[in-house]
């Protein structure tokens, strides 16, 4: 299913807006996505304005380019030919009165599964100075899925709002975070005070006091070699 859905997303980005062959145009509705579900109908309307196209071939472009229908429109008679088996009795296809020179048909298709997601587009056939030319319209992206469409929008609905939330909470929860981180800094720097080195004063160095000498108290010279001390008695 995957493989489908990019192949027709490749399609679509590659899809002509409105083929325009001198004043002849093509044109094919709906021109967009289409999403069905399983075993469902898709109808697709072709016109153009060429005056007298000799047929209408309704095409598929994925993997290839490949016929699914012809109708053989000439001399007035409309013949419904369906080259691809798989699509025999799948397909109704219903005229719609339009003025002459602009022809319009409208074919429902019966889609089974997934594998009936393609790109269908509409080519016309004519001819010109006996010169056979083609005009192909716009083309329509048929997505076939399993699942209910509006189901299947509303769990992608689901899927978004859960992937929001998620990233709306992130978000608060990191701006909290880092805005506590930046009042906590401002209060640190507000109260951080650098440390300052005690310088411990000098000791005193002590005072050097030279000794006393002592005092001689011999006014006399003794010469005697005698221990009598006479210095009482004179």
């Amino acid at each position: 299913m995957r493989a489908h859905w990019w192949s027709c997303m490749l399609g679509l980005l590659c899809l002509p807006a409105e083929v325009t062959l001198n004043t002849w145009r093509a044109s094919q509705n709906p021109s967009t996505i289409s999403v069905v579900r399983v075993n469902s109908s898709v109808e697709i309307t072709c016109s153009t304005t060429l005056p007298e196209p000799m047929g209408l071939y309704l095409e598929t472009r994925f993997p290839n380019i490949g016929n699914i229908m012809f109708l053989s429109l000439q001399k007035g008679q409309i013949t419904k030919n369906t080259t691809i088996e798989e699509f025999k009795d799948r397909i109704q296809v219903t005229r719609k009165k339009q003025p002459a020179g602009s022809p319009e048909f409208t074919m429902s298709l019966s889609l089974r599964g997934p594998e009936d997601t393609n790109l269908y587009f509409c080519r016309w056939t004519y001819f010109e100075s006996s010169k056979r030319g083609e005009l192909s319209s716009n083309g329509t992206v048929i997505i076939v899925t399993e699942k209910d469409p509006q189901e299947h929008c509303r769990f992608h609905f689901l899927d978004l709002t859960f992937i929001t939330l998620s990233v709306t909470a992130f978000t608060i929860i990191s701006c909290l975070a880092i805005g506590a981180l930046i009042l906590r800094c401002k209060r640190f720097k507000k109260d951080f005070q650098p440390m300052r080195v005690e310088i411990k004063p000098r000791p005193n160095r002590p005072v050097h006091v030279c000794p006393q000498q002592r005092a001689l108290h011999s006014p006399y010279l003794v010469t005697s070699d005698s221990t009598l001390d006479f210095r009482g008695i004179l």
